[in-house]
């Protein structure tokens, strides 16, 4: 039963450290600025490997000789890094109209999605012009990759304080 037990806090220690180690690579003061990055990792999902132990031998191994013969250092051969994930509220845009805030979810430098948290809302009239303005909006956001959108006709004031909203969003995760 020690056996057991001992290994199971081996092995907790193990996985604490590798997310430890792999969280390390977010930002950490999102609350400062508004940003809320979700880690990629998730349960059940194999941590990235321990990055490589220093060689304090001279000695070259087989295995890091190249095919010319010459070696090569244990960090060249270093695996990269599990490109990072998560989603990034934009600022809160106000127009005469009502407020327009925007959450972005993005992969790498990729925009894998637009969220309009909200939305002018100061009358019916602006309720249904948001409406049906976001999608085109949200399409345009995901096929530009930026907030360089056109304005849709009939909905300048919550274009352009969605385009705020989604560029605030976007300099915060650092994607562009």
């Amino acid at each position: 039963m020690r056996k057991a037990t001992t290994a199971l806090v081996g092995l907790a220690g193990i996985v604490t450290l590798s997310a430890s180690w792999a969280t390390g690579l977010a930002p950490k003061h999102s609350a400062v600025t508004g940003v809320h990055i979700l880690s990629s990792a998730k349960a059940g999902t194999p941590v990235a490997a321990a990055p490589p132990k220093p060689s304090g031998s001279s000695k070259t191994s087989r295995a890091a000789k190249t095919s010319s013969g010459s070696a090569t250092s244990a960090a060249a051969k270093k695996a990269p890094a599990a490109p990072r994930s998560g989603t990034v509220d934009g600022a809160v845009v106000g127009t005469q109209y009502g407020s327009v805030q925007v959450r972005v979810s993005f992969t790498g430098s990729k925009i894998t999605n637009v969220h309009a948290l909200q939305l002018t809302d100061s009358s019916r009239t602006s309720v249904s012009i948001s409406a049906g303005a976001a999608p085109t909006l949200r399409q345009e956001a995901l096929a530009a990759q930026s907030a360089q959108i056109d304005v849709v006709s009939g909905a300048t004031y919550t274009s352009e304080a969605y385009q705020q909203s989604l560029q605030s969003a976007i300099d915060a995760a650092h994607l562009g």
